[in-house]
């Protein structure tokens, strides 16, 4: 029979029956606010609240650069936890889970059981629990199966450690969870991961901080100065201690940083700062009546920058692109490595006030990138506005942008209209073609990304806006700025990130976007076939030289993709103007060789067959019969050079001194 409501269900005899008093303790602290403080029913089955994703964006956002400066000592946790059968939350000072990771089948579970991203593990909320319980007290700690405060939370096993901004205040909580099997006592690891973990991010956060004072290391055994040290003191040029990691003040059996802040290095430890600068790298041993064991100090000098602790390049890129893999940004991206590098730039500044331009020919597909740089941010619930400023007369362009009041023109709408900007309040304006803005209006778009407030046309009563802008543009701008025609202090304005697209012929990638492409007119069409490119059209596509970009293959493939009747696109359903202006050799004429210098070496395709075999085979003979290197020669694909040696019945010679070397 259930207890009533308010009567808590103590922790069964055994919970408490090994392991560090104050762990108990805390536990049982615990439970005693979810009875008092917060009148919980320990019987009830409660799922965690769960926020939309657009308020934990804004959750998040003051953690970024936390997450992005600290992501390999995430990696080095992530490899660890999948082994180990642990998925791993980081939450807010809320306890509001603000990034996950469920690397393995074995706790993907855990998920669909409540351990969400967006979940809320507050302790009034949730009761006893490893992240709330750890926020509540300060202290790392592990809650165990009953020891959780609510029937629906006693399968799991949560362990997590406050993490610490470098002035000693908690910020959030990094969490490992499992299923709960076999005691406690076995959690133990788990525990002292999330505290190491936590005390290695505290001390990367440190050195940020304090990197234009000196940083005194503290260890049992320090042979020099190290990034994986994370028993910190900043000591300024005076001797005086600024501030101080959670490791050392464990090291030094101390409780609070009061006790040592603005005290003098040699008050503390016996050792002055200069004492220490001068033995250079070597440690200079301390002992003390509070010290259990001699500790030692080596130092770092104050740097004039910042100190940042980065991965390598590949594996710091690694750690971002699986940190925006379900963003619209990386899907516009591809598969193309330098398109990658700027999503992965996109997606540092879109949630900051920092403007973006985008350029690139026609048709690379800036407007799409525009869209998902909205979709990716926190604006994404609120409009998303174009105004293409080369596709609107000049003269009314301001009313389009600005809008204006009632009675301002003749034939004007009655009620006055709202301009672009204003539309786009909260969200995102997108100016497509910003080059052909007009000189005069670009003083106005200039004072309204200053002020943040707009005067429609006929009024006076300016409007306050929340404006976010996008720019766009094919043309050169700094030559436009050069010859007077834009002004340069709106291009400094509207280019806080310059984000340059590359033309299709230019893309590595190109197999691939054909094969996405196709995916998406077959689903916008409503296809249900499989259709793929058959090798001729695949190379053709490959070779020609597409001045219409994205914009001219997606109309090219919405033609195919009617024309073709079976599951492969052909050549002959390729547009008549692709077919006459692309051919099997290159934009290049074919490499100088012997052949070239034959009478008869003409295109493919215009010669007699017995001249187009004898071209194909004097090249083979010439470069050893190496495919690739024949195919080079005759300024052709390597694909077609071997359907035309099948077509000829072309085959190596037995003796292999008929090739010459």
């Amino acid at each position: 029979m259930a207890k009533p409501y308010g009567t808590p269900r103590p922790p069964p005899p055994n919970t408490f029956a090994a392991g560090n008093p104050c762990r108990e303790s805390s536990i049982q602290s615990s439970w005693q606010r979810c009875q008092d403080q917060y009148h919980l029913d320990p019987n009830r089955s409660t799922t965690p609240p769960r926020l939309s994703e657009f308020e934990v964006k804004r959750c998040k956002e003051p953690l970024d650069e936390f997450l992005i400066h600290t992501s390999p000592i995430f990696d080095h946790l992530r490899v660890v936890a999948k082994d180990a059968g642990y998925c791993i939350l980081v939450t807010d000072a809320n306890g509001i889970v603000v990034q996950s990771h469920f690397d393995s089948s074995v706790v993907r579970d855990l998920a669909s059981k409540g351990l969400q991203h967006g979940s809320v593990w507050t302790e009034s909320v949730i009761g006893t629990n490893g992240v709330g319980t750890c926020l509540e007290t300060g202290r790392a700690l592990t809650v165990y199966a009953d020891e959780h405060f609510g029937e629906s939370l006693k399968r799991f096993s949560c362990s997590a450690a406050p993490l610490i901004a470098p002035d000693g205040t908690p910020f959030g909580t990094i969490d490992v969870s499992t299923f709960a099997q076999g005691r406690k006592l076995a959690q133990g690891l788990a525990l002292h991961l999330v505290c190491e973990t936590a005390d290695q991010i505290e001390a990367v956060l440190f050195r940020r901080a304090y990197a234009e004072l000196y940083l005194v290391a503290i260890s049992a055994a320090s042979p020099t100065f190290g990034n994986g040290f994370t028993g910190l003191l900043a000591v300024d040029g005076g001797g005086r201690i600024s501030a101080a990691t959670s490791a050392a003040l464990m090291l030094l059996g101390l409780q609070q940083r009061t006790q040592i802040v603005n005290q003098s290095l040699e008050e503390l430890t016996g050792e002055t700062l200069e004492r220490v600068v001068a033995a250079g790298c070597n440690p200079v041993l301390i002992t003390g009546n509070k010290l259990s064991a001699p500790l030692c100090l080596t130092y770092q000098a104050p740097q004039s920058q910042p100190v940042r602790v980065d991965p390598p390049a590949s594996q710091s890129k690694t750690a971002c692109l699986r940190e925006i893999a379900d963003s619209p940004l990386l899907q516009v991206a591809g598969s193309e490595e330098a398109l990658q590098q700027k999503a992965l730039i996109c997606h540092r500044v879109l949630n900051h006030d920092i403007s973006i331009l985008l350029r690139g020919e026609t048709g690379t597909g800036k407007e799409v990138w525009a869209q998902a740089i909205h979709q990716s941010s926190a604006r994404c619930d609120k409009p998303f506005v174009t105004l293409n400023c080369a596709a609107i007369p000049e003269s009314l362009i301001e009313s389009e942008l600005f809008g204006y009041g009632s009675g301002t023109f003749t034939g004007g709408l009655k009620g006055g209209k709202t301009g672009k900007i204003q539309a786009s309040e909260g969200g995102t304006l997108f100016l497509d073609e910003i080059g052909d803005m007009p000189l005069e209006l670009q003083a106005r778009l200039l004072r309204v990304l200053a002020e943040r407030e707009i005067t429609p046309l006929g009024q006076v009563k300016p409007v306050k806006i929340d404006l976010h802008v996008i720019c766009a543009t094919h043309r050169n701008l700094k030559d436009y700025v050069a010859q007077g025609k834009f002004r340069e202090d709106l291009y400094y304005r509207i280019s806080g990130v310059d984000i340059p697209l590359p033309a299709l012929r230019d893309r590595q990638d190109k197999l691939a976007l054909f094969s996405k492409l196709i995916d998406l007119i077959c689903h916008e069409e409503g296809l249900e076939r499989s259709i793929t490119l058959a090798p001729p059209a695949q190379n053709l596509l490959l070779s020609y030289h597409w001045p219409g970009n994205i914009r001219q293959l997606k109309n090219v493939l919405q033609l195919a993709l009617c024309l073709c009747d079976g599951e492969q696109i052909g050549i002959d359903d390729l547009p008549e103007e692709l077919r006459a202006q692309s051919s099997i050799f290159d934009d290049h004429p074919p490499v100088p060789s012997r052949v070239a210098s034959l009478p008869h070496n003409l295109p493919l395709g215009t010669t007699p067959a017995t001249s187009e075999k004898e071209l194909i085979l004097q090249a083979l003979v010439e470069h050893r019969w190496v495919v690739t290197r024949a195919a080079k020669a005759m300024g052709i694909s390597r694909s077609t050079m071997h359907r035309k040696i099948k077509q000829h019945a072309l085959q190596l010679p037995d003796d292999e001194y008929l090739c010459p070397r």
